[in-house]
C-alpha cells in the first residue's frame, strides 16, 4: 500500500470551508468552535459570493454555526456560486427551519451536491441531549423526511463520542435505526483534539486498519446492510493516545525532505474575511 498525501492535514486538496454564520441551536462539546470564535458581523451574501469566486476554489463546504437557521440567505449564496462551484456541500444538524414543505429549502436541496447531516444518536431525545440542543424537536423525523426527497445526496455523519455512541452495540443499533428511515451513506467520525471524548473505531469494532496518518484517515469499509460506510479516524497528530507507527515516521520524513504540499485551502467567514486556516478567538 502506498502512502496517502491526501489527508486533511497534508493539505493536498482544494477546499473552501465557509462559516456561514456563528449562530447555532446546539452547543456540542466536541465542536470546532467549542472554545469560542468571534462573531464577525452579519452574513454578507453578496461579498461572500464575490470572495468565493475570487478564491478560485471550486469545492465548497458550507458550515456554521448552523447554516439552515437563515435559509433565505443560504439559498441566495448557493445560487450565487452555483455556476462557479464544481461541488457544494452543506453540513447541518437539522434545525426546525429544515422544513421539507418550504420551497426555499427544496430549492437549496436541488442546487447542492450533498447534505452532511450530523447525528449523535438514533433516538431523537438522546440526540438532543448530546447536542446540548436549545431546540428539543425531533431531528430524526426531519431526517426521515429529507431522505424521502434526496436520499442520494444525504450522508449521515455519526460521531463516536464517550457517553454517546461509544461501543459496538450502540453503533450497530444506530446504523440499523437510521437505515430504517432511509439513510444510505454514513460517515463515522472519531473525535479530534478532545481526548476526554475520543472513542476508537478500531477498538470498539475489533477491526484492524492501516495507519490513519500514513495511509489515509478516511477509509471505506465493508457495506452494512447495503449502506456505504466511510470511517474518518484520528491519527497521532490530533489524538494523544494514538501511537505513531514506523510508517508514520517514514511519511513525516518524506514530507519534510521530499514532498511539497500544493493545496488551496481557505476558510471564508460570514463577513467575507478569507483566511488560510480556522482562526482562534480574538485573532480573526
Amino acid at each position: 500500500m502506498m502512502f496517502s498525501f491526501k489527508n486533511a492535514c497534508d493539505g493536498a486538496y482544494d477546499s473552501l470551508d465557509v462559516r456561514f454564520l456563528k449562530s447555532c441551536d446546539n452547543a456540542c462539546s466536541f465542536c470546532i468552535e467549542r472554545d469560542g470564535l468571534d462573531k464577525l458581523g452579519n452574513t454578507d451574501v453578496d461579498e461572500m459570493v464575490k470572495k468565493t469566486i475570487e478564491s478560485g476554489i471550486k469545492d465548497v463546504l458550507i458550515l456554521g454555526g448552523e447554516p439552515f437557521l437563515i435559509p433565505a440567505k443560504l439559498l441566495a449564496y448557493v445560487q450565487g456560486i452555483r455556476e462557479f462551484a464544481t461541488r457544494i456541500f452543506i453540513t447541518t444538524s437539522l434545525p426546525r427551519t429544515v422544513n421539507v414543505s418550504n420551497p426555499v429549502v427544496l430549492e437549496i436541496f436541488k442546487l447542492i451536491d450533498g447534505l452532511n447531516v450530523s447525528i449523535q444518536s438514533s433516538d431523537w431525545e438522546e440526540n438532543n441531549r448530546i447536542l446540548n440542543a436549545t431546540s428539543k424537536h425531533d431531528r430524526l423525523g426531519i431526517l426521515h423526511g429529507v431522505n424521502a426527497i434526496i436520499p442520494e445526496k444525504v450522508r449521515t455523519s455519526i460521531n463516536l463520542v464517550a457517553g454517546g455512541i461509544d461501543n459496538a452495540e450502540k453503533l450497530r443499533v444506530t446504523l440499523d435505526n437510521l437505515i430504517a428511515i432511509g439513510c444510505l451513506h454514513f460517515k463515522i467520525n472519531e473525535m479530534q483534539h478532545t481526548p476526554e471524548l475520543y472513542v476508537s473505531y478500531e477498538k470498539i469494532t475489533g477491526t484492524k486498519m492501516d495507519s490513519a496518518f500514513a495511509y489515509g484517515c478516511q477509509t471505506y469499509v465493508e457495506q452494512y446492510k447495503g449502506a456505504r460506510i466511510l470511517v474518518k479516524r484520528a491519527c497521532h497528530k490530533v489524538e494523544p493516545s494514538v501511537e505513531p507507527s514506523w510508517s508514520d515516521v517514514i511519511k513525516l520524513l518524506i514530507q519534510r525532505y521530499v514532498y511539497r504540499r500544493s493545496n488551496k485551502f481557505n476558510v471564508l467567514y460570514e463577513n467575507a474575511t478569507l483566511r488560510n486556516t480556522w482562526e482562534k478567538k480574538g485573532r480573526c
